[in-house]
């Protein structure tokens, strides 16, 4: 009979269910999956008390769900104090535990172990590893967060060539000393539930139970799977496949089958030793390492992956065996330099605090700044696959609000110390986002600017202190992998960052520059622009410079660009001069164009716009000549407006992109573009400038 397995032969069947929001979703979203998700499969597990399993929340969702649904607490407190219920540590906001710095893996991983203690009377030993992805180094901070086990993908293991049997026992593995013992998670089973009848689950466990008592197949997922994604909310609570719901099923085949041992993985290693020693690469579940290499690459790789599977080419077997794709985690910062720029700030703002901390000692106001750094390292808006990721522009707005928060109080502290100097006005050169290459900060006490000399003498965040919105947190169209060939999208050639210099026809229209199909006829934008910076007692300047050239029908003309930006303590106003100088020995007319990408928030329905005295949708399309232009986004009480010295003919289109598992049909708001043109008639040696004010409230 199907799922009959002899006498001696068992498995321990370990459950593990991730719960996990990343910190400032929407409200109402988290609600859906509660309802959905959480709160039946909570309930379902309940009503099956010899079903053992584990639970990992994100401290963030768990400090929600205290607040909004103290009776689920209540419920899973009951199932934690009957040993039904493990609790799993992780860090509290859920990064990449990898790419933060060591002392707040270990901070993150305390806060939320102290949490969970405060909540629930329990010392965690196991560790959710968010994403899966695994650097070598990481057993020394679980060890010295006293934690016993990890969670990894069984991949992880494959890669070393085990085989599927030999993915079925923990190991041990170590760094200088420090040993953790990590346990994988099962793919074949990740990828059977809840989408297959349960009995091809019961099929797959009986095909490998064992005459070893120590024998171990996990199965652990998202929790938002069984019931948020796609239909899976009918199929694991209501109908099932066959009128019983999915879950019901799965629960009670456990309760049932006497060779199917349900257990924690705690109470297994209380009986259980690991099997021996491994070493881990750096690597993540398969499909990131798949997601994270170059479209191009990525393409060519799901290709050969899908010919392998489907048996298209010779050796199928082994080739799916060792294709391990070859991506590694990090390059997404280099991938999305969106992501790198958030991520670099992150590092910057902690090194700040770090500072202050070293020169005044921890107190309830670095504590605090240091809990905003820890939300901004929440890992979802720093990488892509195709559900969202860094495409989700208000998880991006989310990080810079967290680290605006953070440097405005550590900032704030060492005014208040450093009563002999004052910290602003203040130009700095800086590496900020490690490209080898420096960077100019532009700091008042109101606002703060990244200027990138080496691109253009291009702008790429102005932060608006007072509100914690970074205003150009705008994103870069690309193609991606997962694009059909008839999807109508966009590719930028160069990133979204303000002021740089392009010099285009007169025929260039609204629609070449949204297509961005259109010719730019100068070479200014990668080029190296020198840098002058003045600090006075009430403002801070900086002026950038660069000789580059324009082609004019098959003519070489030589021009020199001068841009000088000033920002005056405690007034919200940047101060920006543009001066074209024709150095040739012949007149030029050509027309100047500088773009300026806006992202004030995600509700863009509440975002008002105005040129002059007219009013238009912000998500209109559309050209026009203003002297004034205001941009208010009601959601978060942000004022913009730009003051130009004359009327100026002007260009304001929408950046969209596409992020979804259905090939590409869903649209994201990714910002709004102020594209604003000079007519230039230059005799020889002769320049013209023009003047703009960007007011922030």
């Amino acid at each position: 009979m199907e799922g009959e397995v002899p006498a001696q032969k068992v498995v321990n069947f370990p459950l593990v269910f991730h719960f996990h929001q990343p910190v400032g979703n929407f409200v109402h979203v988290i609600e859906v999956a509660y309802k959905r998700s959480y709160l039946p499969l909570i309930q379902t597990l309940n009503n099956y008390p010899k079903v053992k399993a584990g639970v990992h929340f994100t401290g963030y969702l768990l400090e929600w769900l205290i607040a909004e649904h103290p009776d689920f607490i209540d419920m899973l407190k009951e199932m934690v104090d009957k040993k039904q219920v493990e609790i799993l540590g992780g860090a509290y906001y859920e990064p990449i535990i990898a790419m933060i710095p060591d002392e707040d893996k270990l901070g993150q991983i305390e806060l939320l172990k102290d949490f969970i203690k405060d909540q629930f009377g329990v010392d965690p030993q196991g560790f959710w590893l968010a994403e899966r992805i695994w650097e070598p180094h990481l057993p020394k901070i679980l060890k010295d967060a006293n934690l016993k086990y990890i969670l990894i993908d069984d991949y992880h293991l494959r890669m070393n060539g085990l085989s599927e049997e030999e993915t079925f026992y923990p190991y041990i593995t170590e760094e200088q000393g420090a040993e953790v013992i990590v346990i994988s998670i099962n793919e074949i089973l990740r990828y059977l539930t809840p989408w297959k009848p349960i009995k091809e689950t019961l099929n797959y466990l009986t095909a490998n139970a064992s005459t070893e008592p120590d024998r171990l197949i996990c199965l652990i997922d998202d929790a938002e799977k069984y019931g948020l994604w796609g239909n899976t909310h009918e199929v694991c609570y209501e109908t099932g496949y066959d009128g019983t719901p999915w879950m019901e099923k799965l629960f009670s085949m456990i309760e049932r089958t006497a060779w199917i041992k349900s257990i924690t993985l705690s109470k297994y290693l209380e009986k259980s030793q690991p099997r021996g020693l491994i070493y881990m690469p750096a690597t993540s579940y398969d499909k990131i390492t798949w997601w994270v290499l170059p479209t191009p690459r990525r393409v060519n790789f799901e290709r050969l992956l899908k010919l392998a599977k489907n048996k298209k080419i010779e050796y199928s077997q082994d080739v799916l065996k060792f294709l391990q794709g070859g991506g590694f985690w990090r390059q997404f910062l280099v991938k999305y330099y969106e992501a790198n720029n958030m991520h670099k700030k992150m590092m910057y703002v902690r090194d700040k605090l770090r500072w202050v901390e070293g020169q005044w000692g921890r107190d309830e106001r670095t504590t605090k700044a240091l809990r905003e750094i820890y939300k901004a390292q929440n890992n979802d808006p720093y990488w892509h696959g195709q559900f969202g990721g860094v495409y989700f522009a208000f998880m991006r707005h989310n990080i810079y609000h967290y680290l605006i928060e953070a440097e405005k109080m550590i900032d704030s502290i060492s005014a208040e110390k450093m009563v002999d100097k004052t910290i602003t006005p203040a130009a700095i050169p800086i590496d900020i986002d490690k490209d080898g290459r420096e960077e100019i900060l532009m700091e008042t006490t109101l606002i703060t600017m990244y200027l990138d000399p080496f691109r253009g003498g291009s702008v790429y965040e102005i932060d608006h202190k007072a509100k914690g919105v970074n205003i150009l947190n705008a994103f870069q169209r690309r193609k991606e992998a997962y694009y059909r060939d008839d999807l109508d999208y966009v590719v930028d050639r160069w990133r979204r960052y303000a002021f740089y210099d392009h010099f285009i026809d007169e025929k260039v229209t609204l629609k070449d520059l949204i297509k961005d199909t259109y010719d730019d006829l100068g070479n200014f934008l990668d080029l190296h622009y020198s840098t002058e910076t003045k600090q006075g007692e009430i403002n801070v300047s900086v002026s950038l410079g660069a000789e580059g050239t324009v082609t004019l029908e098959k003519k070489v003309y030589p021009l020199k660009i001068s841009k000088f930006f000033e920002v005056l303590e405690n007034k919200d106003e940047i101060r920006i001069i543009i001066t074209i100088k024709n150095l040739g020995k012949t007149s030029i007319q050509t027309i100047h164009l500088t773009e300026i990408p806006i992202y004030l928030s995600g509700e863009v329905e509440n975002i008002t716009f105005k040129h002059d005295k007219a009013e238009s949708p912000i998500l209109e399309d559309e050209s026009f000549s203003a002297k004034t232009l205001q941009i208010y986004s009601k959601q978060n009480d942000v004022k913009m407006k730009i003051t130009l010295d004359k009327s100026t003919d002007t260009f304001k289109y929408n950046l969209f992109t596409y992020a979804t598992t259905n090939g590409g049909d869903d649209t994201l708001y990714q910002g709004t573009i102020l594209a604003f043109k000079t007519p230039l008639d230059l005799d020889p040696e002769a320049s013209a400038s023009w003047r703009m004010a960007i007011t922030l409230g």
